[in-house]
């Protein structure tokens, strides 16, 4: 499918299909990224107020700035303090970063890992110094390293949208978008995996691994068309990765014959939705898992009883109900 460095290529050429592509389909949306600039993002400056790190695996993807946004009204509503960093998909950068969070003796950290495996030391060396670790959205395989969790029933949102596909399609060839460097992503896959077993009608023919980002999915699913690979299905592990995937179909002129799936419930896979371009996402709720992981926070500062695992609940969007949840924002 051609070499790493070509798949990863953010070419012009491609930036400017993908924003052709979303502002033709999506033209009454828009997608606000958040910029780490490596400054304090809090307001409040009381020396005594607790300070709590965030380190998400990239800031852009709109999911988890709405999650950092959520964890910022809160603890700056308790005058409390938010340090918030953008490793970039950078497993080394975030490791130096949560280091960076260790010296500033922050109380909290919230992570996301780049890297599951990769993450662990600089885990283990913060709870060692006192700090609590919450992982959300995704996590490590062993809970132990964990103070708390806080993400969505990633399993689920695979089982969802297989389940989906069968009842839509009697038979299907399927490429999945995959990150194989997350829990939460290879959970879901796992999900849809398991769902589809055993059933020969429904083949999974290729596997790639677009990290969850847009202009990745792009130029891979391009590679995997020009490679004569035949495939009628896309199941994308996020939303992001699956319009990348749509961008490319699109420009190929598969858009309308291929069905798409992905996880998010973001804005612009609703309009997708809506305008019956894509299938299916299973949606998250960014608010809600930033807003739990903060109670979760202050309970354990504050030595209270709390749950150490939350899943939360995931819902399939499809165009029989995604007028239920407008597409004008996150659920």
């Amino acid at each position: 499918m051609g070499s790493d460095s070509k798949l990863r290529k953010n070419s012009r050429e491609d930036k400017k299909i993908v924003a052709i592509f979303l502002l033709c389909l999506i033209f009454a949306l828009g997608i606000t990224y958040y910029i780490d600039i490596g400054v304090d993002a809090s307001r409040a400056q009381n020396e005594n107020a607790n300070r709590f790190g965030v380190s998400f695996m990239t800031m852009n993807n709109p999911f988890f700035t709405v999650i950092s946004d959520s964890i910022r009204t809160i603890v700056e509503a308790n005058g409390d303090i938010v340090i918030v960093r953008d490793p970039s998909l950078d497993s080394d950068r975030q490791i130096e970063q949560i280091r960076n969070m260790i010296d500033e003796k922050v109380n909290v950290i919230f992570i996301s890992p780049v890297d599951y495996e990769k993450i662990i030391p600089v885990v283990q060396e913060a709870r060692q110094k006192g700090i609590v670790v919450i992982f959300v959205d995704t996590e490590v395989y062993d809970e132990s390293l964990a103070d708390g969790i806080v993400v969505s029933d990633n399993y689920l949102a695979g089982v969802q949208c297989a389940r989906y596909l069968m009842e839509q399609k009697s038979s299907a060839k399927i490429f999945i978008l995959e990150h194989t460097r997350t829990k939460s992503g290879n959970d879901r896959v796992k999900g849809f995996e398991d769902t589809i077993a055993g059933n020969e009608n429904y083949i999974i023919v290729d596997k790639e691994n677009a990290e969850g980002q847009l202009e990745i999915a792009m130029p891979i699913t391009r590679d995997v068309q020009e490679s004569g690979l035949s495939f009628d299905t896309v199941f994308a592990i996020n939303d992001l990765s699956a319009l990348g995937a749509m961008a490319a179909l699109k420009e190929a002129g598969r858009l309308s014959s291929v069905g798409v799936l992905g996880v998010d419930g973001a804005p612009e896979a609703k309009a997708m939705i809506k305008e019956n371009l894509m299938l299916a996402t299973s949606a998250q709720y960014p608010s809600k898992i930033g807003d739990l992981a903060v109670d979760q926070a202050y309970k354990i500062l504050n030595g209270e009883e709390y749950q150490k695992k939350i899943l939360v609940n995931v819902e399939l969007i499809t165009k029989d109900n995604v007028q239920n949840y407008g597409t004008n924002g996150w659920q």
